[in-house]
């Protein structure tokens, strides 16, 4: 068979989504004659009947049904084709990188809102503790928690944490009581990666007689907000990490002291790099995002 040109297709197509050649032509900007007429062509060139005429509109016959199924795939095929061509999708790449737990607490419930400022970039978030070496790393941004003296690099202070005791309600049901800093000594501490925390809050917040040093060192913070909320023991994080849990009432605040943490979480690049509207905008978006935390008060540059 002869190829069949395009023109008397596309009028078949369009007239078999209407069923009726009016608002076939009317779509397709022509008129009612030309739609007819390369209808009319078709079928003399297929030799079947592809429609049938009725008083008000078309009806597929049973060829024009087949043919219609093939029109409509190859139509769609062609046209994001043509979209791909003619608008290349350009996708960008940006790494974040920061340490876990404010990955996941903080930064992940946040990505949806980051799509949303930037939906043709790809987010990328690694998680690691160290210092980021920008001149050999593929990283964008990092997100620390230090003092904010970072040489060379462009620093944006987010916030500073509050350290707040949490508990499981669970355990403070079934435990012993709760209610002054001494009742602490009758409880399983539980510490992210060092006692440096515990004896920074218990130091602030003039409480004597409870050793810091006691109880379990769970790793990292992560973990010990796992053995948190599983009722391990009473734990202390930054009120920014706990904030859903809090809300969700899987912990609670076990005492209103708040003390604020040594050191504050800042975002860094490159300063050449803030010439990317990319990595400002998200610098800057970062920054809001923080601004918004319960944690909101940031700290000094």
């Amino acid at each position: 068979m002869k190829r069949i040109p395009v023109g008397p297709l596309r009028a078949f197509d369009v007239a078999a989504r209407n069923l009726n050649l009016s608002a076939a032509a009317e779509e397709m900007n022509v008129t009612h004659a030309a739609v007819s007429r390369q209808v009319k062509q078709l079928e003399e060139r297929l030799g079947v009947k592809l429609f049938e005429r009725l008083p008000r509109g078309l009806k597929l016959t049973v060829h024009g049904a087949l043919l219609a199924e093939g029109t409509r795939e190859a139509f769609d095929r062609l046209a994001s084709a043509l979209e791909d061509v003619s608008v290349p999708a350009v996708r960008r790449k940006l790494t974040i990188s920061t340490f876990s737990s404010l990955s996941t607490r903080w930064l992940m419930p946040r990505v949806q809102a980051f799509s949303a400022l930037f939906p043709e970039t790809d987010l990328q978030v690694t998680t690691s503790a160290r210092l980021v070496d920008f001149s050999r790393e593929d990283v964008d941004i990092a997100l620390r928690f230090g003092g904010g003296q970072y040489p060379g690099l462009h620093v944006r202070p987010m916030f500073k944490p509050k350290e707040i005791v949490v508990a499981a309600p669970s355990l403070l049901k079934r435990g012993p009581p709760l209610k002054t800093f001494a009742d602490l000594k009758a409880h399983t501490l539980l510490h992210d990666d060092s006692h440096r925390t515990w004896t920074h809050w218990l130091d602030a917040v003039g409480a004597k007689g409870v050793n810091p040093r006691r109880g379990i060192i769970c790793g990292d913070r992560n973990s010990m907000l796992a053995a948190t909320l599983e009722g391990q023991g009473i734990g202390i994080t930054s009120e920014i990490f706990a904030a859903i849990d809090l809300a969700s009432g899987r912990l609670v605040k076990v005492f209103e002291a708040e003390v604020s943490a040594t050191f504050g979480i800042y975002a860094v690049c490159l300063p050449r790099r803030l010439n990317d509207p990319l990595i400002s905008g998200t610098m800057d978006w970062l920054v809001r995002e923080a601004q918004t935390s319960p944690d909101a008060h940031p700290p000094a540059p």
